[in-house]
């Protein structure tokens, strides 16, 4: 009995059994708040240096945005192009170029005569000592088989000597996926709109320096897999505007007109070697030539340029500012040289 009575009776701690744990030591506790004390040191010490640095600010753009006060968008002439009233006839001895395109062409952002097309028109007149008009039928938003529609309609109807595309690579967007891209950019602004005033982070320079660029990252792969997605040998887009080139140099050729296809890179990217797209404009200057295009890719005239002094306004437009507009009209000059007959003395877009 007295042997069972021993087994029952509880271990002292002393007879070499350790007593239980404690949920968290307190040598444990030191180290998990000595962690997180350094962790918010670390965010705090950040926070200061982020916004002592502004380096969370929106970054001005390294060209100073020209002030148009709406003159952009001026003029209007009555059959809703941007350019000056052009009568269907061509005046006699006058010579004209006929400029197809979107945004790009229209410009955007930029004033009237600092367009490629006017600088073209006006290089023309002088060193040739001869009345010249670009008539300008771009439209934002054009893409490649709209423009082959508008030169059948009317483009030809201007007796044109030349007949001048101004490519973009969104011109191969196929018009369904073009509605769903802004019906998704749509959502995404009211999303952004209704969920702004919640996010108590953005209150936050580190975060906010965090986000967007992890935002900018995603978005910018995002992007380049979208337009690299366009050329895809079966995307709808892009058989229908190869079709649409074939249209357009089709009818330039059964009139002896030339036609001239530029190509525009897009200037959100560094135009370094770094540049994403340059397969792409081998394909387009591939499909263009086949169609019996005088091919100008501008690529290689903006290489190595700081992309951000190109644009209207940094990432908020990057439409082509007036530099890149006068870059374009100096490639366009020189192919029309080559294209149409005449003999002109060397002179730079004015």
């Amino acid at each position: 009995m007295a042997a069972g009575a021993a087994a029952l009776r509880p271990l002292a701690y002393d007879e070499g059994v350790s007593a239980p744990a404690s949920p968290l030591a307190p040598s444990r506790r030191g180290e998990v708040l000595l962690l997180l004390f350094s962790v918010v040191f670390f965010l705090v010490l950040a926070e200061v240096v982020v916004r002592l640095t502004g380096a969370a600010d929106p970054r001005p753009s390294p060209y100073p945005r020209v002030d148009t006060d709406r003159r952009e968008r001026r003029p209007i002439n009555s059959r809703g192009y941007r350019d000056f009233e052009r009568t269907l006839a061509k005046p006699p001895g006058v010579r004209r170029v006929v400029s197809l395109g979107d945004s790009f062409a229209w410009g955007v952002g930029v004033e009237f005569d600092d367009t490629y097309g006017q600088r073209v028109e006006r290089t023309l007149s002088r060193r040739r000592r001869t009345p010249w008009q670009v008539v300008s039928l771009a439209q934002p938003g054009m893409n490649s088989v709209g423009e082959g529609a508008q030169l059948a309609s009317e483009g030809l109807a201007y007796e044109p000597d030349a007949v001048a595309l101004g490519y973009v690579l969104n011109d191969s967007e196929d018009e369904n996926a073009a509605e769903a891209r802004r019906v998704e950019d749509w959502l995404v602004d009211k999303r952004e709109q209704k969920t702004g005033s919640l996010r108590l982070f953005d209150r936050s320079a580190l975060y906010r320096l965090v986000s967007t660029r992890v935002w900018a990252t995603l978005e910018n792969r995002r992007r380049i897999a979208g337009y690299k997605s366009m050329y895809a040998a079966d995307y709808p887009g892009w058989i229908a505007g190869q079709r649409a080139l074939r249209t357009m140099g089709g009818l330039c050729r059964e009139r002896g007109i030339p036609f001239v296809v530029l190509i525009f890179p897009l200037f959100g990217n560094p135009l370094d070697e770094s540049y994403p797209f340059p397969e792409i404009h081998a394909q387009v200057a591939r499909a263009a030539a086949e169609a019996g295009a005088k091919v100008v890719d501008l690529l290689p005239r903006y290489r190595g340029l700081r992309w951000d002094i190109l644009v209207v306004n940094g990432t908020e437009d990057e439409h082509p500012n007036e530099i890149a507009h006068r870059i374009a009209a100096s490639a366009l000059l020189k192919a029309i040289d080559e294209v149409v007959p005449g003999d002109p003395a060397p002179a730079k877009a004015r």
